[in-house]
């Protein structure tokens, strides 16, 4: 669809990106072994932060998704009145 729509994806992802780096260098978080990445896991508390990041990502794609749908009918509605 428009630059709008495209602007706001991309804004979207940058918000879920940023809050996971965030979360990712929180102990509360994500607990980060010296010895190997594998052993590197979240806590009880980060299982409830990425839920939440997961969320706000789904509620913001639902939000772009219903906008396009809705701008999309006024335009072919404009259209069809054209025409």
């Amino acid at each position: 669809m428009g630059k709008k729509f495209n602007l706001m994806r991309s804004m979207n992802k940058d918000v879920v990106y940023g809050a996971l780096l965030e979360l990712s260098q929180n102990q509360k978080v994500w607990h980060e072994s010296s010895v190997s990445p594998e052993y590197s896991h979240l806590t009880d508390d980060g299982k409830e932060a990425i839920i939440h990041v997961i969320e706000e990502m789904f509620r913001g794609l639902q939000t772009i998704q219903k906008r396009e749908i809705a701008d999309e009918a006024k335009r072919q509605t404009l259209e069809s009145l054209k025409g």
